[in-house]
């Protein structure tokens, strides 16, 4: 229980934790279509939550997850909680399984038993019964023998860093718990309902990776929107002890629009990183500043010595250094310019050859700004909604779920780009670096 109750916030210092119960406040949960997100791209404008909804939708209590909505007779087997990258999914989970540890919630429950993805991936080349696989994990459940005798729930948090095929369609059928199998074989009848059917599932995930699950077997799919207008008062009451700071920090982030819908948007400047622009990979034509943080296009190409790094064919530079995994986030200023590109390339792509389309297939993972047009390259592009002038653009990678996503930091958050799984996704087998083309003045 220890594990759910102790939880690490931002860059906490080594062995430096905080209590769940001290700060949680619950989130805004509500019902969403399931169709809505099986999609190749998903453009989520992050000011959408941010306001209220334009028509009445009834929140779902965190403890009620499993309970019949309004009209229904019966609960839905198995959920699918969906959410952007940081908006409190696995806290969810954590809660969920700490109240009912503690006895405050759903008592109904025998068994909550909590998987990450990110540890059944460790099991990928393995065999196990599912009893083997709960005695792996839950070492104190080895004395139990007839879990269809009791009412169980299965968490599997982190959809999005799945690394298992999740063949639903060739997999077999499976329905002996006490036989061994591949990992993969035994969450697709888990979620099917063949294995322990009387089992209830959760699933959460960001929306990009939601199609992984057939659509048939999610009986209801809920949306985490963030904290509400009340909600992030409570949050900043909770987390400052000291009344009269709460209050002049809720007063000052209620008098600044982007501060008020950075409440929303997932901490991803935790993972900020530097860039270093560098020369040796740099076009001939662009200028970039002594320091390597900022470039311009300065019209002729400049005479210099061949270099095998050196893009020769497109206005393109890279960061000094590459990544291979984790996550990583830079900000851009984009201020008075009216034209410009910037994103991540694989480290790999060609930097003789002239090329057409920088879309992910091609590695490149490019947002640009052209004739008043913001638009992410893909096939097809991906047209993006502007409404007032960026000042600033944040890219956001987590190399190993298979993310990118762009944001407009200020004045106001317009957008989030989150790049389908996994036709498009940054399971590359190469490094990444941070890539800009520019083709005007004055200097990015």
């Amino acid at each position: 229980m220890q594990k759910f109750r102790r939880v690490f916030e931002g860059i906490a210092k080594a062995g430096q934790s905080t209590d769940l119960n001290d700060f949680y406040t619950e989130l805004f949960i509500t019902e969403r279509v399931s169709g809505e997100v099986n999609k190749e791209h998903e453009v989520r404008l992050i000011e959408t939550a941010s306001r209220k909804p334009a028509k009445e939708e009834t929140p779902i209590k965190l403890e009620d997850i499993f309970k019949p909505l309004p009209g229904q007779d019966q609960p839905s087997r198995t959920i699918m909680t969906t959410g952007v990258a940081g908006i409190g999914k696995t806290i969810l989970t954590h809660k969920f399984t700490l109240d009912w540890a503690e006895g405050k919630a759903n008592q109904d429950i025998h068994f909550t038993l909590p998987f990450t993805f990110r540890e059944l991936n460790l099991l990928k080349e393995k065999e196990f019964s599912l009893m083997e696989l709960l005695h792996h994990f839950f070492i104190q459940t080895k004395g139990i023998l007839r879990y269809d005798l009791f009412q169980v729930v299965f968490i599997l948090d982190g959809l999005d860093e799945c690394r298992l095929p999740l063949n639903f369609q060739n997999n077999p059928i499976w329905t002996d718990v006490t036989k061994s199998t591949s990992v993969d074989v035994l969450l697709t009848n888990l979620i099917r309902g063949y294995l322990l059917p009387s089992a209830r599932i959760w699933i959460t995930t960001r929306p990009a990776a939601a199609n992984q699950i057939p659509a048939k077997c999610v009986g209801m799919v809920t949306e985490v929107r963030g904290f509400t207008d009340p909600q992030k008062d409570e949050y900043f009451r909770k987390r400052l002890r000291e009344k009269t700071l709460a209050i002049k920090i809720i007063s000052h982030i209620k008098t600044s629009r982007s501060l008020h819908i950075m409440c929303h948007i997932p901490r991803v400047q935790q993972y900020g990183v530097e860039v270093t622009l560098d020369p040796d990979t740099a076009h001939p034509q662009l200028i970039l500043s002594d320091d390597g943080k900022q470039v311009h296009d300065g019209g002729v190409g400049k005479e210099l010595p061949d270099n095998p790094k050196r893009f020769t064919r497109h206005l393109n530079v890279l960061m000094r250094q590459s990544f291979s995994s984790g996550r990583f986030y830079f900000e851009v200023q984009v201020k008075d310019k009216t034209t410009w590109w910037l994103g991540v390339a694989r480290e790999s792509v060609s930097r003789k050859e002239l090329f057409t389309s920088r879309t992910p297939e091609n590695g490149f993972w490019t947002l640009y700004l052209l004739k008043d047009k913001l638009v992410f390259n893909d096939n097809p592009d991906v047209r993006l909604p502007v409404r007032a002038e960026l000042q600033k653009v944040g890219v956001f990678v987590d190399y190993d779920a298979g993310l990118v996503s762009f944001y407009d930091v200020e004045p106001a958050l317009i957008s989030t780009l989150l790049l389908a799984a996994p036709s498009v996704s940054l399971s590359i087998h190469s490094s990444v670096q941070v890539h800009m083309m520019v083709v005007e003045t004055p200097p990015l």
